[in-house]
């Protein structure tokens, strides 16, 4: 006799079956109770009371940042160079010696 016959397959397709209904009755009790309990409502007032505060505090924060940096980038473009000695880099874009060379002459790389 084959191990895995059509008895065998019924059987796990029942059970499968069952399973699957139990879940789904699980689920539809669940929604019942939340309604019930008012879950549903509290969710979404809270969805809405840090829906405004994100509209209300946090995008004007990040449209001012925004300003500022572009502002700051700005200026610094155009009264700083590379070559400048005022920049608060003290060291050239082009120069010095990068990490990996200065662990290397360290000896401890």
């Amino acid at each position: 006799m084959h191990p895995v016959s059509a008895l065998t397959f019924g059987i796990f397709l029942a059970g499968y079956i069952t399973a699957r209904w139990d879940l789904v009755t699980r689920l539809y009790e669940l929604a019942i109770f939340a309604w019930d309990h008012g879950v549903i409502t509290r969710a979404a007032k809270g969805f809405t009371v840090l829906s405004i505060f994100f509209i209300l505090l946090l995008v004007p924060i990040e449209r001012i940042a925004a300003r500022e940096a572009a502002f700051v980038s700005s200026n610094t473009s155009k009264e700083y160079s590379i070559e400048s000695d005022d920049s608060q880099n003290p060291q050239p874009l082009e120069g010095g010696i990068s990490a990996r060379e200065q662990l290397r002459r360290r000896g401890s790389f």
